[in-house]
């Protein structure tokens, strides 16, 4: 039987403290963005970024999925929502998305370790916004349920996917479940019956991820819009004080 989600109502635990996640500002990014097209945002920054620095930067863009995000529903340890948005990035997703209905969503920056930077985080205040989202968008909702009759590698890699990640404690509400279009579980071959909700977000990420860059025969899946934007914006990310540097250089 599921423990009831824990009770964040009294006081938190001292090594909670100051773990809310903050979103990274990007006022100075959409900022650079209205003066000049993602094409020339990087025309103007890649020459002043190290050769090998504006390589990795160009290489990561172009590995980034689009069709593959992950959806935390009201993640309860920071060292976990840490851990999962490293994971993340660390697999090439572009996107996370935060449900924060009954949990802030807290992370540790020891665990992330900047990955955030890199990601774009999405809160919502409950399922069903998010959701309803990300069905307009076209994704199949994917919900992770121990001991589902699906595999993960089941999954057909080609569609847009959101993975589904529920509380530690709990798992995913049943109000995220009825909304899914399907249910799966990480084959398990040991005497463990469950797995760290990192792990498994690691897990489903690293199979899904590798199965669509196989089924697509190439590491991205971003068109060439979508791309030069990205590069932009990660090469807005990179360079410290950037926005004064495409001002001056456009003479603005």
């Amino acid at each position: 039987m599921a423990r009831p989600h824990p009770k964040l109502t009294g006081s938190l635990p001292q090594r909670y403290f100051g773990t809310e996640w903050k979103p990274p500002g990007r006022h100075d990014e959409e900022a650079a963005l209205a003066l000049a097209s993602p094409q020339a945002i990087v025309e103007l920054l890649r020459p002043i970024v190290d050769e090998r620095r504006a390589a990795r930067i160009d290489e990561v863009a172009a590995s980034r999925l689009a069709g593959v995000l992950v959806v935390l529903e009201d993640l309860h340890d920071p060292h976990n929502g840490g851990a999962v948005l490293r994971s993340c990035e660390a697999m090439g997703l572009r996107e996370v998305h935060i449900i924060a209905s009954r949990e802030r969503f807290r992370v540790s920056d020891k665990v992330t370790q900047g990955a955030d930077k890199w990601l774009d985080v999405v809160e919502h205040p409950s399922t069903d916004s998010a959701l309803d989202q990300l069905r307009q968008r076209g994704f199949t909702l994917a919900a992770a349920v121990p001991g589902a009759s699906t595999q993960l590698t089941e999954l057909d890699p080609l569609k847009p996917t959101a993975l589904l990640m529920g509380n530690e404690h709990a798992g995913l509400s049943e109000q995220a479940r009825a909304r899914c279009d399907v249910e799966f579980a990480i084959p398990l071959h040991g005497f463990s019956e469950s797995l760290n909700l990192s792990v498994a977000t690691a897990i489903c990420t690293f199979s899904l991820t590798s199965r669509r860059r196989q089924a697509l025969g190439r590491s991205g899946d971003l068109d060439d819009a979508r791309l030069w934007d990205l590069r932009a914006r990660y090469y807005l990310r990179d360079v410290r004080g950037a926005l004064s540097i495409v001002r001056q250089r456009l003479g603005r």
